[in-house]
């Protein structure tokens, strides 16, 4: 069996597309025809389209997948072959492939009694395609005993998808349950769950690595990472809490129209105020509880406080550009524009989303991305108003 391959398969290189026909059994016929892109990626998950007739009885077939003699993952492990079947079969095209030379996709069919059709197709590979990381969410803090969640975001060639493995590290150690296979397109997000059974020790030393590869053998497509530097960097950014006072006992309500009770809070309640800045234009408050609990209140039961909680500015460029891209920040534009009302600082930075891999000091773009550099910062007033 694998002679006869090799030797059609010398054959049918010669050709783009080939279709064959056999006799299942007298004055009857299966033929056999496919269709594939001329053009794939390493590492693209690819399909090619088959169409059989068979002109006999019903019978059970299988197709196998062979590129340039050698049998890969796809195909079918069986199916009822009947008058007429359109099947598409799902392969990942190895990320080893050689780019300067055309290659074959060869379809093998077997059906009935052990009979055997083939059908062959020439395309080209170009290189493995980009897939770059970055953070879109993740832990406000590394508490030690507790379970963390950190969301991956994807960035692919348009209209393409990719199979991948993914593995996930907390201080060099794996975590199997994170680890799985994944059909990687643009714009996809994963979470990935790290259990409290990783996260028992001190978050000084703490250092998260999530991973992706085509497959044991092929180098890694890319990975993103985070270590305690930048947790060092998140702690130091924090935002402004604004106390204030409830002047006299009112009701608490789940929404800002001050309906759906939720609790009575009595005078003097020390809160912190949760309200957007636009707070002198509302009628209601957004108010944090000791208990933890939140909820509005009507506007003139909240007294806030006229203390300035603003601090230094003692950030550099490089903390400030750690903290917009490991905060997942984004803008239409090819600007953002970060307020730290907690320094009283505007900060403006060049490019949209990311600069690159968090492991890479020299902060270096991602594909297809400028680099968020910061142009200029100014103070601002972020006093509470009255």
């Amino acid at each position: 069996m694998r002679k006869s391959v090799s030797v059609l398969l010398c054959v049918l290189m010669l050709f783009a597309s080939v279709s064959f026909a056999h006799a299942a059994e007298e004055g009857a016929t299966v033929q056999l025809s496919t269709a594939l892109s001329k053009s794939l990626m390493g590492g693209e998950l690819a399909k090619v389209t088959c169409e059989i007739s068979n002109s006999g009885e019903i019978v059970g077939a299988c197709i196998e997948l062979y590129i340039d003699g050698n049998r890969i993952e796809g195909g079918s492990e069986y199916f009822m072959l009947g008058a007429h079947n359109s099947e598409n079969f799902d392969f990942t095209v190895p990320s080893g492939l050689d780019t300067e030379f055309q290659h074959t996709l060869l379809v093998l069919l077997r059906y009935g009694n052990g009979s055997e059709l083939y059908s062959a197709n020439i395309f080209t590979v170009q290189k493995t395609g980009e897939i770059s990381m970055q953070f879109s969410s993740m832990p406000l803090a590394i508490t030690p005993g507790w379970a963390l969640y950190y969301g991956v975001e994807f960035e692919a060639p348009k209209g393409k998808a990719f199979k991948v493995n993914a593995s996930a590290f907390v201080r060099g150690e794996n975590l199997p349950d994170a680890g799985k296979e994944l059909i990687i397109r643009d714009g996809m997000q994963e979470i990935v769950y790290v259990s409290e059974s990783y996260n028992q020790t001190d978050a000084s030393d703490f250092d998260f690595v999530y991973k992706l590869n085509s497959d044991g053998k092929n180098p890694a497509f890319g990975e993103v990472s985070i270590s305690s530097r930048n947790e060092e960097i998140r702690r130091k950014i924090t935002p402004v809490i604004l106390p204030a006072t409830i002047r006299y006992s009112t009701n608490g309500y789940s929404y800002a129209s001050l309906t759906g009770y939720v609790t009575t809070i009595e005078a003097g309640t020390n809160v912190e105020y949760l309200n957007p800045d636009n707070h002198n234009s509302m009628s209601a408050a957004k108010v944090k509880l000791p208990s933890g609990l939140i909820c509005w209140v009507s506007m003139g039961a909240v007294n806030l406080s006229q203390q300035n909680f603003t601090i230094a500015d003692t950030l550099t460029d490089s903390e400030r550009e750690a903290f917009v891209n490991a905060s997942g920040y984004s803008s239409k534009t090819s600007y953002l524009i970060w307020v730290n009302k907690q320094r009283q600082r505007l900060t403006v930075f060049m490019g949209s989303k990311g600069t690159g891999k968090p492991s890479t000091p020299s902060l270096l773009p991602q594909a297809k991305m400028p680099p968020r550099l910061p142009l200029w910062c100014v103070n601002i007033n972020t006093k509470p108003a009255g």
